[in-house]
């Protein structure tokens, strides 16, 4: 992959910016402040260039922006998920037939159309991040190979190689990265290892993800007496890698062990979840190895590590009562379907009323004891595209059009919540041509 003389010279001499990172569909990375996005113009403020660079926007592959502390954002207990696979922290605030009203830190009060939401959870706890990087190599193991190298924010393979670390993996966790190549998609991520050194050998015990270009399949790997290991399928993806044409993925894979339970995400895309019959692994590194033996053929970037309350997987696996009715979820396990028919934040116990076939009276629910709420599916729903999608840096993300980009703000128009006005502080990346 190409990289712009400018973005090697301002690795040089160091990133006096935020390190945004624009990468485009030639190859080619700038890397700087982004001040503006509008009017199909990208503006690239860097200390290498006397004014700003202007770099069309039809040439965007992806929008990163540089790191914030996100502890020191507003936290959320209650995450909002649309039809169309958007998902979004905030709290409820109203109800009425057609539309809830959902506050938000970073894009204020919106309107959402109850007929395009598939659920709302409560209670959730916001994700505890252990790593977020690479931001250099020196703390990463690759034995004696130095088969790995690092630059612009990701780990490039030189030849085929391995390249770890211990992370101190709790028992369930969410790893997440995006992984590019040049030739050939054919790598394997080790998790859960117990060292870096016998990482794919006989010794090891660990779940395996492997990359090639038919298919990616999470396998579970157990050591055997006979001195070869065992290999079991849990989870398989069979899409021909080598047809996607910015020859990337972002892969997202929650690991939770108390249960054995494996969930696989790929391109935002959720997988069937995979479930693990034997005992799980104990080990607490990830390392990453390249099958290829091309000169930076393999590039890792984007690697996030977080602490995993599964209560979120148990929200998603409550069952509704059908698509036709509303469902609401208590934390004792009771459901109540019918209609959702009214909200008040203002009384004490801020209640929600359900009116169901099975009472004869409306049955009210504090919100404090609500789990997760599914509303009812109409039987034909609206398309929803957009130009890009914006990642969240809460989780989750956006389908947005329209986007006009400025040093605090981003102004864009959601397929059905209209203009909305979004703090720069809870973006991290935009991409081109997602569309639902």
């Amino acid at each position: 992959m190409r990289r712009s003389v400018l973005t090697a010279t301002l690795l040089i001499t160091g990133n006096l910016f935020a390190s945004d990172l624009v990468t485009l569909k030639s190859g080619d990375v700038f890397t700087g402040e982004v001040m503006a996005l509008s009017d199909g113009i990208i503006t690239l403020n860097n200390p290498h260039s006397e004014a700003p660079l202007k770099i069309r926007n039809d040439k965007l592959q992806r929008l990163k922006f540089g790191e914030t502390n996100t502890d020191e954002l507003p936290k959320n207990s209650q995450v909002l998920n649309l039809r169309n696979g958007d998902t979004m922290p905030g709290q409820i605030v109203g109800l009425s037939d057609t539309h809830v009203s959902f506050q938000t830190w970073f894009a204020g009060q919106l309107e959402v159309p109850r007929d395009q939401i598939e659920s709302l959870f409560f209670g959730v706890t916001p994700q505890t991040t252990i790593y977020r990087g690479p931001k250099d190599i020196i703390d990463w193991d690759q034995g004696n190979d130095r088969r790995w190298e690092f630059d612009e924010g990701r780990l490039h393979s030189r030849d085929r190689g391995t390249i770890g670390r211990d992370f101190n993996l709790p028992a369930n966790f969410i790893f997440s990265t995006r992984f590019t190549w040049v030739n050939s998609p054919n790598f394997r991520i080790h998790l859960c290892s117990e060292s870096i050194t016998n990482a794919g050998e006989a010794g090891t015990n660990s779940y395996l993800l492997y990359a090639n270009s038919q298919d990616i399949q999470i396998k579970r790997v157990t050591p055997q007496k006979n001195g070869r290991p065992l290999y079991k399928t849990l989870i398989t993806y069979e899409a021909p890698l080598h047809d996607i044409k910015d020859q990337s993925i972002d892969l997202e894979l929650r690991v939770d062990r108390s249960s054995r339970m494996l969930q696989l995400s790929i391109n935002g895309e959720k997988l069937a979840p995979g479930f693990d019959p034997e005992v799980p692994p104990t080990g607490t590194h990830i390392v990453f190895e390249s099958l290829s033996s091309g000169r930076r053929d393999i590039q890792i970037e984007d690697i996030h590590l977080q602490e995993w309350d599964t209560k979120t997987q148990r929200f998603r696996a409550e069952p509704r009562a059908d698509e036709k009715s509303d469902t609401l979820t208590v934390d004792d396990g009771d459901r109540f379907s019918g209609k959702i028919v009214s909200y008040d934040p203002t009384s004490e116990d801020k209640v929600f009323v359900v009116e169901s076939p099975q009472s004869e009276n409306p049955i009210t629910i504090p919100q404090t004891n609500c789990s997760v709420m599914y509303f009812s599916k109409e039987e034909s729903t609206p398309e929803s595209k957009g130009e890009y999608r914006l990642d969240l840096r809460s989780g989750g993300g956006l389908t947005i059009s329209g986007i006009k980009l400025s040093a605090q703000n981003l102004e864009a128009t959601h397929p059905w919540l209209g203009k909305m006005t979004l703090d720069r502080r809870i973006m991290s990346s935009i991409s081109k041509g997602q569309t639902q």
